[in-house]
């Protein structure tokens, strides 16, 4: 079973838990068994030489909203709705805020902001060195004029299309994460995004956990690995290991959708 505020749940089936390995470490510290705790401590293995995975990096983001007058109410070639910046060939994929991510949502789908305004969306796709800010006070200056000079950077990148968003900014709506911010509120071990899995040489982890009857695991540390659509892939490979696809069709007969 599950032990929530001092009580127990107890699970007929299976228990499915989708923390990160380290935080499956804390959770069975005290009273995992030991051959679980062997299984778990592999999972959080980052050491290569020891055929663990290293951890990919964090992440900047930058969210906004923005006055969308005179700007094109649908994307094109030359306004598009997503794109890439790239500032050397030679940085590479992986090198230092080499590449951000641009995405503006409410151009494919008008529902995501009101009339009139657009939502922004920009990042670091995991090349964000976790050591730069590690130890960092939230609250001190160091922190915030750190964050704001990462503001600045992505800022830059939409302005490639928009040159005067961040006056056209909705005041109250910008929001910027940092490596800190995905530690604190999604609970990620050093603001990591999941394991640095090299294809044709590593292999994600399987979801039944070895050491401890019923018990599951998913997530992005766990096959098919990271990013929404995998992780959402790896939920269902869990639930139909549980229960057959046959009863999952019937239940979801039942489910009432919104019409379209």
């Amino acid at each position: 079973g599950v032990r929530v505020g001092g009580k127990t749940i107890k699970a007929k089936e299976a228990v499915v838990c989708n923390l990160t390995p380290k935080g499956i470490e804390g959770l069975i510290a005290k009273e995992g068994g030991e051959e679980l705790k062997e299984y778990v401590k592999g999972l959080t293995n980052t050491n290569v030489e020891e055929g663990g995975m290293e951890d990919l990096k964090s992440f900047i983001h930058l969210h906004a909203a923005i006055d969308a007058t005179d700007l094109p109410p649908v994307p094109s070639a030359d306004f598009p709705a997503q794109w890439a910046v790239i500032r050397t060939w030679e940085g590479g994929v992986e090198g230092p805020r080499n590449i951000v991510l641009c995405t503006m949502t409410s151009l494919i789908d008008p529902s995501l902001a009101p009339d009139g305004y657009h939502v922004l969306h920009a990042y670091t796709p995991a090349t964000e060195s976790y050591a730069d800010w590690e130890g960092l006070d939230r609250k001190s200056e160091e922190y915030k004029l750190k964050k704001a000079e990462a503001e600045d950077f992505l800022w830059k990148a939409f302005e490639e299309y928009i040159p005067n968003c961040r006056e056209r900014a909705v005041k109250g709506t910008v929001q910027v994460g940092t490596p800190l911010t995905h530690e604190r509120f999604l609970r990620r071990d050093k603001g990591s995004y999941g394991p640095r899995a090299v294809a044709g040489k590593d292999t994600l982890p399987g979801h039944k956990a070895t050491g401890a009857k019923g018990l599951w695991f998913c997530g992005d540390y766990f096959f098919p690995g990271i990013g929404v659509p995998a992780t959402a892939a790896g939920g269902a490979i869990v639930a139909n290991s549980i229960v057959d696809v046959d009863t999952h069709l019937g239940w979801l007969d039942k489910i009432k959708l919104p019409k379209q």
